[in-house]
Parts: C-alpha cells; sequence; structure tokens
C-alpha cells in the first residue's frame, strides 16, 4: 500500500486524499446517524429552509461535495487528462453531488417534520436545546431542538433578547412566527450563565 502511495504523482495523492477522507467522513456520519447519535447537521449557509430548518450548505452535503471532488478528480488524473479538466470534473460532480443530497436531506426532513400532523403550536411553552446560534434582537434566525408532539424535531428560532443564544444553551419558546418558526427566550437573565 505505501510502495503504491508513493509511486503517485502529489496531483493523484491529493484527489486520493481528499477522496478518502471524506468518504471515511460520510461513512462515520452515516454510522453515527443509525446508532442514533448523528441526527445533527450543522448549517453553514444561515438561511435555513422555512419548512425545515435547514439550508444548502451543510456539513453532510459539504462532505458530499468532497466525496465527489476528490473521486472524480482522481479517475480524471488516472485516465490521463489534464490537472484543469481533473479540477473541472470534479468540482462539476462535486456539486452535483452536494445539490442532490441537499435535495434528499431537505426533503426527507418535509416528510419527518412536515406530515401535516404537527402542530408548531404545541411548542408554546416548551424548552428547547440551542443547536445553531439564534442571534440576538430578532437579526437573524438560528435553529432549536426540541421534543414535539413526542418527536425530536429542529425548528428556526428567533429571539428579542438583547444577546445572542449561543449552542447547547436552553431556550422556552414564547411564540410562533408563521406556520413553523419558533419565538423563543433565554432560560437565563444573562449570556454568561
Amino acid at each position: 500500500m505505501t510502495d503504491w502511495w508513493n509511486s503517485l504523482l502529489i496531483e493523484k495523492q491529493i484527489f486520493y486524499a481528499i477522496g478518502l477522507f471524506s468518504l471515511a467522513v460520510l461513512l462515520l456520519q452515516i454510522l453515527l446517524t443509525l446508532v442514533g447519535v448523528g441526527h445533527h447537521d450543522a448549517d453553514f449557509s444561515g438561511h435555513g429552509d422555512h419548512d425545515t430548518g435547514i439550508g444548502l450548505l451543510t456539513v453532510r452535503t459539504v462532505t458530499a461535495f468532497f466525496v465527489g471532488f476528490g473521486w472524480t478528480g482522481a479517475i480524471m488524473l488516472n485516465r490521463h487528462h489534464s490537472m484543469p479538466a481533473a479540477i473541472l470534473a470534479g468540482a462539476g460532480v462535486g456539486a452535483a453531488f452536494l445539490l442532490t443530497t441537499g435535495f434528499l436531506i431537505r426533503n426527507l426532513l418535509r416528510l419527518q417534520s412536515g406530515g401535516g400532523n404537527v402542530d408548531y403550536n404545541n411548542a408554546v411553552g416548551l424548552v428547547g436545546t440551542v443547536y445553531t446560534t439564534v442571534p440576538a434582537a430578532e437579526a437573524g434566525g438560528g435553529q432549536i431542538e426540541l421534543m414535539i408532539q413526542g418527536r425530536l424535531m429542529m425548528a428556526e428560532a428567533y429571539t428579542k433578547a438583547a444577546w445572542n443564544l449561543k449552542p447547547n444553551s436552553k431556550a422556552k419558546v414564547v411564540g410562533l412566527i408563521g406556520r413553523s418558526t419558533l419565538l423563543v427566550e433565554p432560560l437565563t437573565n444573562s449570556p454568561n450563565t
């Protein structure tokens, strides 16, 4: 194995390293999801879908991009294509993987949370855990995880508090904004407690 790796040009090593590492991360995510630990997916875009609370750039979609990018680049170089062609093809396949994964996750979450029988009014009064930062003074949306009607759900949340609600802090649902966006307040009286 070491001889094979050392015989590769640096360009192929880079593509293989990206492909192998991202595939290992993807397999770990799948394993954690199967055992019930990996149900979170951090949203990097800051623009979540109002029905699911998840945007296009998440840990899973970015990982899928790098799986497609790394393996396609390695395949292209193995077939004696140029480096620019390998990068372009890798980026194209990676983008397709990212979009497909995002589409699948979004639609699966809609099936889970939007089955027509979840009433977000039932969340009012419940306490949940902040998953992604909820900006102060309704400056933007974050995400909160809580049990609604016996289901662990992720929902978009806003707050009127004077400080940002940080991940893993507790927040109480005090109202609704629209059909499925929650208005929350911190359980503590200051950001440092």
